[in-house]
């Protein structure tokens, strides 16, 4: 009868959407400890996928999955190599991809699971990431800019400011050479423009003013007139 045709779909789906769960967590822990870069990085895009469709299929595993993501997230000096190029050197990172795809599956987990994630620890691994490569910094400026919005983010990152502090400062006061070319005059504004935004989201929290470091960042830099006739500059001769 209809009834039970429907309580055979209702059962088939949710032993499909177990089957999801189990093999999404079970082919992504397995992955994520391999030693080729590349399957590493495979996984992290297969768990940035799922994690962006399907949320419910990795949050029970997060406590088994995130000490293995953040890992990815560090900067290894054993894959950082020095490359001749006829007079020049040229420094190659080997583990840069597999960095983006981990805070880019730590943006989507912020997104879909929050709840689950210990916000201390997710700040100390997006801290490094200020530290890190101009795409990874704009992916962690996009992040802090959510966490300020966020209810239960706010105070977490108060707590941190103190340590968000320094890797902003060392990105809006960064200076390029006299040189500097069309392309990388561009890049450097864009990386200029995303720290300021989140440093004007962190501003708007409530008791950011009672951190030193902080007001003294605001005092020195976004509420200065160098950083505005820097930019000025730079504008003016794209």
């Amino acid at each position: 009868d209809c009834a039970s045709a429907t309580s055979r779909i209702r059962r088939s789906r949710s032993m499909a959407h177990a089957a999801d769960v189990v093999l999404a967590a079970s082919l992504t822990v397995a992955t994520l400890e391999d030693p080729d870069l590349k399957v590493r990085r495979g996984a992290l895009l297969a768990l940035n996928c799922v994690s962006h469709n399907k949320p419910a299929a990795v949050r029970d595993h997060l406590p088994e999955l995130l000490p293995m993501l953040y890992e990815e997230t560090r900067k290894k000096a054993e894959l950082v190599h020095t490359v001749d190029l006829g007079p020049f050197k040229h420094q190659v990172d080997d583990g840069l991809e597999l960095r983006k795809a981990g805070f880019e599956t730590m943006d989507t987990l912020l997104d879909g699971c929050p709840d689950r994630l210990e916000l201390p620890q997710f700040l100390v691994h997006l801290t490094d990431g200020l530290k890190d490569d101009h795409d990874i910094k704009v992916l962690c400026h996009i992040m802090l800019r959510k966490l300020a919005a966020a209810p239960n983010g706010a105070a977490v990152v108060v707590a941190t400011l103190d340590l968000l502090v320094e890797p902003l400062r060392a990105t809006i006061c960064a200076t390029l050479k006299d040189n500097a070319v069309k392309q990388q005059i561009e890049r450097h504004n864009e990386l200029l423009r995303s720290a300021m935004r989140a440093v004007r989201a962190l501003e708007k929290l409530p008791d950011a003013d009672g951190v030193t470091k902080f007001c003294e960042l605001l005092k020195n830099t976004l509420r200065g007139p160098k950083l505005a006739d820097d930019l000025g500059d730079r504008k003016s001769t794209r």
